[in-house]
C-alpha cells in the first residue's frame, strides 16, 4: 500500500476511535444491532415500506429511540413534540449534519442556497427572500394560480415564479425536466449499497478538509445528484442573464426573480449565492407540492363520501375563497399529516445539551449527537393524533382541539418549524387549493380495480407508488369521470 494510503488509514482509524468514544447515547433504549459496519440506517432504508420499522420501534421504545448509524455510530430518532421544539427553535440553532449539507450542496449546486446555509448567512438570505413569500404578495399569484390550474398543469408554481417554459403545459421533455425526473428517482430508489451508507457515514464525522478528498471516491447516486445541480444552474444562469438584460423596472415588484436582481444590484447577496437560490427553487418546488396533491386525490379516490362533501363546498364557495372551506382545508391538513413528502431531516447538537421530553422527562446529548428528527412519526402519534393516527380522516381538523402548538401549519412538522421552516409553505397551500379545487369541481375521481397504491420502501421521500411496480416510479393511476 502506497504511503499516501497507509497514513491515511491510520488517520482515519485513530479518528473513528475518537469519535466513537466522544459522541454516546448508549443508555437510550433502542433496537439491538447486528453490523458495525451499516446499522440500523441500511435496515430501515432498505426495508420492503416505508415507516414499518420506524413506528413498530416507536410504539416498543417511546418517542426518543437509539438505533445505530454505519460504522457504529450512536444516532436518536426524535419524535417527541418538546424535543423537536426545543431542538428547531432553540436559541443557538441546531444545523444539518454534515452528510445532508454535502449531499444538498451537490443537488444545488453548491453550498450558497437558502437550504444548505446556515447562521447569519442564512438569516441575511431569508431576510431578503421573506418579502416575496408574505401573505400579501402571494395574493398576486391567485389569479396565475388559476389560469393555469384551469390547463391542469402540475407545476405551475414554478412556471410563475421563474418565467421559465419547463415544457409541462405541452409534453415536451426540456433538458431540465429529465434532469429533475433523474432526482426525482434518486430521491426515493430503495436497495442502497453498503458503500453509499459507509461513504454517508464518514461525511458525517469527518472534518470538512478531509471531506474534499472523499469526493474522489463518491457514489454513483451523488455523481448523478451532482448532474441535476450542474442542470438546474444552468437553467439559473439562463435566467439570470435573461432578466439582467430587462433589469428591473419596478421597484414594488416582490416576485423571486425581481427581489434576487435587487439583492445582485444591491450587494446583498454574492452571484453564486443567487444561482443557489434559483436552483433551490426550481427543485424544491418541484415534485413536494404535486406529490401532495398525488395522495390527496388517491385518498379521495378511496373516500367517495369525503369527495362529495368538498364538491358541495365548492359549490357554495364564493370567488375561491378557499380558506373558508372548513373539511377541504382539512383534507389538505390530513394529506400534508398522513403522507410528508420529506421525512427525517437530520440534526447535529451544537453542544451539550439537555433534551426537553413529554412528560417533565430530559435527555443529556453531547455535542455533535446526531439526531433524526422523525416528521413522519410526529405526525402519526396517537398521543397527538388519536387513535386513529394511521388512517386518513379529515374531520380530526374540525375539532381544532390538539394538544400540542408545533410547526407553521396546523401544527404539523411537514413544513418543519422554526428558523428553518419551508419559506414556500404558504405558496404551497394557495397551489394546492386553487389546482385541487378545479380539479374536484370538473371531475370525479375513482380507484381502479387490482392496483394497490403504497408507499415507497426504505425511501428518503415518500411518494406513492403502485404495488409491484415500483420500477415504473411513482405514479397514482385514478379513473377520472368529467362533471356535466
Amino acid at each position: 500500500m502506497p504511503p499516501f494510503f497507509t497514513a491515511f488509514a491510520s488517520i482515519l482509524t485513530a479518528w473513528l476511535g475518537w469519535w466513537l468514544k466522544r459522541v454516546s447515547v448508549k443508555h437510550v433504549n433502542g433496537p439491538p444491532s447486528t453490523s458495525f459496519w451499516l446499522g440500523h440506517e441500511y435496515i430501515l432504508r432498505s426495508q420492503d415500506k416505508f415507516g414499518d420499522l420506524e413506528t413498530k420501534w416507536c410504539r416498543e421504545y417511546g418517542t426518543v429511540y437509539g438505533i445505530k448509524g454505519s460504522l457504529g455510530q450512536d444516532v436518536l430518532i426524535v419524535s417527541d413534540p418538546k424535543a423537536l421544539e426545543h431542538i428547531f427553535h432553540s436559541a443557538r440553532p441546531y444545523p444539518k449534519t454534515k452528510d445532508n449539507n454535502f449531499l444538498l450542496s451537490l443537488i444545488l449546486g453548491g453550498p450558497g442556497g437558502l437550504v444548505v446555509a446556515e447562521d447569519d448567512v442564512h438569516r441575511r438570505q431569508r431576510k431578503v427572500l421573506n418579502p416575496a413569500f408574505s401573505s400579501a404578495n402571494l395574493r398576486n399569484f391567485q389569479s396565475i394560480f388559476q389560469q393555469c390550474s384551469e390547463k391542469v398543469v402540475d407545476a405551475m408554481g414554478r412556471t410563475s415564479a421563474f418565467r421559465y417554459d419547463f415544457g409541462s403545459l405541452d409534453g415536451r421533455d426540456t433538458e431540465l425536466e429529465e434532469a429533475l425526473k433523474c432526482l426525482h428517482t434518486a430521491s426515493w430508489q430503495s436497495n442502497p449499497s453498503a458503500l453509499e451508507f459507509i461513504v454517508v457515514a464518514l461525511i458525517r464525522i469527518l472534518p470538512g478538509s478531509v471531506l474534499k478528498v472523499l469526493k474522489l471516491v463518491s457514489t454513483r447516486a451523488a455523481h448523478e445528484l451532482a448532474s441535476v445541480g450542474e442542470t438546474a444552474g444552468k437553467v439559473a444562469r439562463e435566467i439570470l442573464a435573461a432578466q439582467a438584460e430587462l433589469g428591473v423596472h419596478d421597484e414594488s415588484d416582490k416576485d423571486i426573480i425581481n427581489i434576487l436582481t435587487r439583492a445582485r444590484l444591491t450587494g446583498q447577496m454574492r452571484d453564486d449565492e443567487i444561482e443557489s437560490q434559483f436552483v433551490t427553487f426550481i427543485i424544491a418546488g418541484h415534485e413536494t407540492t404535486a406529490t401532495t396533491m398525488s395522495w390527496l386525490l388517491y385518498e379521495l379516490a378511496a373516500h367517495p363520501e369525503h369527495q362529495s362533501i368538498i364538491r358541495e363546498e365548492l359549490k357554495q364557495s364564493y370567488h375561491n375563497a378557499y380558506d373558508s372551506l372548513p373539511f377541504f382545508n382539512a383534507a389538505i391538513k390530513e394529506t400534508l399529516r398522513l403522507h410528508p413528502f420529506a421525512h427525517t431531516p437530520a440534526r447535529a447538537a451544537p453542544h451539550d445539551d439537555v433534551l426537553p421530553l413529554m412528560g417533565s422527562k430530559t435527555l443529556v446529548i453531547p455535542k455533535g449527537q446526531t439526531l433524526l428528527c422523525s416528521i413522519y412519526l410526529y405526525n402519526r402519534l396517537p398521543s397527538i393524533w388519536g387513535t386513529d393516527a394511521e388512517e386518513w380522516n379529515p374531520a380530526r381538523f374540525l375539532d381544532k382541539n390538539i394538544p400540542v402548538s408545533l410547526g407553521v401549519y396546523a401544527n404539523l412538522m411537514t413544513f418543519s418549524t422554526g428558523s428553518r421552516s419551508c419559506i414556500g409553505w404558504r405558496f404551497a397551500i394557495m397551489e394546492m387549493q386553487t389546482v385541487l379545487a378545479n380539479l374536484i369541481r370538473n371531475f370525479e375521481f375513482s380507484l381502479p380495480e387490482d392496483v394497490v397504491i403504497e408507499q415507497t420502501p426504505g425511501a428518503q421521500a415518500i411518494v406513492p407508488v403502485v404495488k409491484g411496480e415500483q420500477h415504473l416510479g411513482s405514479r397514482v393511476p385514478l379513473k377520472v369521470k368529467r362533471l356535466e
